[in-house]
């Protein structure tokens, strides 16, 4: 028997995640290319629980990236291309050591299927990089994060298409050569699980309801599994000290009521959320995803070297983003994984969330017991429509927001789980992923700029923002 844990271990890293689609801008800066997220419009009024940019048609994509008339926000985000030393000095003070940032494919290959990198973007990066490193703050890198580029979309079909497998590898074999002495963790791909939400930023397949869609979204999954153990064999083979992790966003189930049927639909749901995970943890395609396959007419075009290539290059640590948790009822959902039910115990905010910090313990735990590999978190934190006054934000609900999870996550670590780092959502305002507006606000730094991108752009510190420097001084003690 060894001695149990009483709190964080010593060395672990407390920061922020951001990515470079919602906070970088410059879209069209230094040779980047346009990628997905570039054609992510705001309309004012949004329905804010509601995702309108996963399900693209053609159609809907033509009108994206030709009307004039729409707003684009990502295309600005909050100007960290030009000002991450001004976003850094914040993390800085407040004692950021690690920061959880993403690479955009296409400020170095703008178009994605080029032979050669863009110089300027691999130098930018570099300068990001080096700047974090004097600072003292660990980097962990995201290569894919939402922002593939378009023209994968428009002339390979995304990820359906086998060939994205080597134009991706090659891209990442780019990063690992270029900064495998400034990065030690990287996570190939944000939260591959979530087909569900980010189908057309993540996959790049296009909405066509006379197809199988699903088994489009399954076949663009298997090419991301493959592309995965490719980057993980390149880096064990030449960069031995980097460590390559998977993402998950924590889509894990609880039924709505004791009804056994309720227990069942949960029990089915939560296995087809952590099959993403056994693949790349695990090392194999389990037998009830291939149930799940065969029931809903899934037939996956594989080569036979597939199955070595990702039994043999498994994950070496485990990303989570946790924000809030769901519920199904077997009387009301089925196995689609957007069909969820309102838990009557929680309460939801404007965006449909309901927040369950105990919720972060069973997760943490569950993946920990499953998995028995090092995990983060990489995503947390709690959106909501800030005030400023007299230069100042009271944003004590955000503070108790991230208290609650923070405790929680804490007693996961005391049970037994190997966590090693925190990194909130995020260390200062970016645009929405989801609905690209900026009033939905994370960060600890409240950034001047509204939801037109319109503003001064200072940046003014908010309540949480000390109490976070506490909580990492005090590695979590004080919260």
């Amino acid at each position: 028997m060894v001695k149990s844990k009483n709190g964080f271990k010593d060395n672990f890293l407390w920061g922020g995640a951001t990515a470079a689609n919602q906070c970088e801008g410059a879209w069209n800066k230094d040779g980047k290319g346009i990628s997905t997220a570039d054609i992510q419009p705001y309309t004012k009024g949004i329905n804010r629980k509601s995702l309108n940019f996963n399900h693209v048609t053609k159609q809907a994509l033509d009108n994206f990236m030709n009307n004039n008339e729409l707003f684009y926000p990502k295309r600005n985000g909050v100007h960290f291309y030009d000002r991450y030393e001004e976003y850094f000095d914040k993390l800085e003070d407040m004692g950021f050591s690690c920061f959880r940032m993403s690479i955009a494919w296409t400020r170095i290959f703008p178009n994605g299927d080029e032979k050669k990198p863009n110089k300027k973007g691999l130098q930018h990066y570099r300068n990001v990089l080096t700047s974090l490193k004097k600072r003292g703050i660990t980097p962990i890198v995201t290569m894919s994060h939402y922002e593939m580029p378009i023209n994968l979309v428009t002339k390979y079909g995304g990820w359906e298409n086998r060939k994205l497998i080597n134009l991706f590898l090659n891209y990442c074999t780019v990063l690992l050569d270029n900064f495998h002495d400034l990065v030690k963790y990287w996570i190939v791909i944000n939260q591959i699980n979530l087909i569900q939400y980010e189908s057309f930023g993540s996959l790049g397949i296009l909405y066509d309801k006379n197809n199988n869609y699903l088994e489009q979204q399954f076949q663009g999954i298997h090419h991301q599994f493959v592309a995965f153990g490719l980057v993980k064999s390149y880096a064990q083979e030449h960069y031995p000290d980097n460590k390559i992790g998977t993402m998950l966003a924590d889509c894990i189930l609880q039924p709505y009521s004791c009804r056994p049927e309720d227990v069942e639909l949960a029990f089915k749901r939560n296995r087809m959320q952590y099959f993403f995970g056994d693949v790349q943890i695990l090392g194999n395609y389990p037998d009830y995803a291939l149930q799940y396959f065969k029931d809903n007419n899934i037939q996956l075009k594989t080569l036979p070297e597939d199955e070595k290539i990702i039994h043999d290059n498994l994950a070496d640590f485990l990303c989570i983003s946790y924000y809030y948790s769901y519920c199904v009822d077997a009387y009301k959902n089925g196995m689609d994984p957007a069909d969820t039910t309102k838990n009557p115990y929680l309460k939801e905010n404007e965006w449909g969330w309901a927040i369950n910090p105990s919720g972060l313990y069973v997760t943490m735990s569950n993946y920990w017991d499953r998995y028995h590999i090092p995990m983060m978190i990489g995503e947390n934190g709690f959106g909501f429509e800030d005030k400023l006054m007299d230069g100042k934000v009271h944003d004590q609900y955000r503070i108790d927001y991230l208290k609650k999870h923070i405790k929680a996550l804490k007693q996961a670590v005391i049970d037994g789980a190997d966590i090693f780092a925190y990194c909130s959502w995020a260390p200062f305002d970016i645009v929405s992923a989801g609905t690209a507006e900026m009033s939905k606000r994370y960060g600890y730094v409240y950034v001047d700029y509204d939801d037109f991108g319109n503003g001064s752009g200072k940046l003014y510190n908010k309540d949480s923002f000390y109490w976070y420097k506490k909580v990492i001084s005090s590695n979590g003690e004080e919260l």
